[in-house]
């Protein structure tokens, strides 16, 4: 803890620790690719729940699938570059968004899935 020696009644300052975290520059570009890929396809996940409503039967088709390889990649990185995973990460880093993509692409890839399941329900019904 620093404190300020000009103002005594500032708030102390906690001194920062280094995060082992990978900088851009030292992760490998194909890598760094891929995981700006990802992060991407999980940000836009309700996109991907939009498209299920619109697109009817083509779009659980496509998302679940697209969601579950999206995890499949994410896991595979998170295997290959374990200082992705670094709890203590900054706010708004590559790590830290890398981190909060899982949740996403699980969510993508389970609504994905729960479409599809409604769908076919849907016709099996329909059909009977």
């Amino acid at each position: 803890m620093t404190i300020d020696p000009t103002n005594p009644y500032t708030a102390p300052q906690a001194d920062s620790m280094p995060s082992l975290s990978p900088a851009p520059e030292n992760i490998d570009p194909a890598q760094l690719k891929k995981i700006q890929a990802i992060i991407k396809d999980a940000g836009q996940f309700w996109l991907a729940i939009l498209m299920c409503f619109f697109c009817g039967a083509i779009g659980p088709i496509i998302i679940g699938p697209w969601y579950l390889v999206r995890l499949i990649q994410w896991n595979s990185l998170a295997r290959e570059e374990p200082l992705l995973l670094d709890p203590n990460v900054r706010q708004g880093s590559i790590a830290q968004k890398f981190q909060a993509a899982k949740i996403k692409l699980i969510l993508g890839m389970s609504f994905g899935a729960l479409i599809f399941v409604l769908i076919f329900v849907g016709l099996a019904l329909s059909i009977r």
